[in-house]
């Protein structure tokens, strides 16, 4: 990756031996949000197919990569394979929903002081296998006492207590489920003994990238 602008670009990468759709999910703009007040869009990314005002959508053959170049500009949202974001989806197969979906969550470039963030949600479930990657040595870290960290990844669907960067399944508070779970048909937790399902930073520039992977390259 590297740096190369003062700010901070996202990169999506298929791992897979198979070409995959990749969904993106834009945060709306919110004049009372101080961090993001008005992020990118997907009308901002020419390559993506739009699926509504904040969600577009694209093929990624496999072994390829593609950039997000937000020039500077907050960029906050989610990416997801194979499937729009949600729920079980009744006798579907793994990728497509039969245990939920998994998103990568992220802030980029917020205003300052704000922090740049990024995590992977199993929340609502895990239907893939995501790696999460920085470069080393650009402040990015977690949990209680700041530790480093360059590399975060999601394991199965109830694997994820210890594992920094991730909340585990109907764990919308990292420690806890707060209120109705979001998946009621999907097991709670384990859930995180410390609060570690955040990375962040204060400073800006290099890459965040979201990689799909196989068990087999975590």
């Amino acid at each position: 990756m590297g740096i190369t602008t003062n700010y901070t670009k996202l990169t999506v990468t298929n791992q897979t031996d198979a070409a995959v759709e990749v969904f993106v999910t834009f945060a709306a703009k919110n004049s009372t949000n101080q961090c993001c007040p008005i992020p990118v869009s997907v009308d901002d990314f020419s390559f993506l197919e739009k699926v509504n005002s904040l969600r577009g959508k694209f093929i990624l053959e496999k072994k390829k990569s593609q950039e997000f170049d937000p020039k500077g500009q907050c960029f906050s949202g989610n990416i997801g394979f194979y499937i729009e974001p949600q729920c079980p989806v009744p006798n579907a197969s793994f990728h497509m929903g039969k245990t939920g979906t998994n998103i990568a969550e992220f802030t980029l470039n917020p205003l300052e002081p704000c922090f740049e963030a990024f995590d992977i949600s199993c929340v609502n479930g895990v239907n893939c296998y995501m790696m999460m990657k920085v470069d080393k040595d650009l402040g990015w870290n977690y949990g209680p006492v700041k530790t480093p960290i360059d590399t975060i990844y999601n394991r199965g669907l109830q694997e994820n207590k210890g594992n920094p960067g991730v909340y585990p399944v109907n764990c919308t508070d990292c420690i806890q489920l707060i209120g109705n779970p979001p998946c009621p048909s999907l097991p709670t937790g384990p859930a995180q003994t410390e609060r570690i399902c955040n990375v962040q930073r204060s400073e800006r520039g290099g890459s965040v990238e979201v990689l799909l992977v196989t068990p087999q390259d975590m």
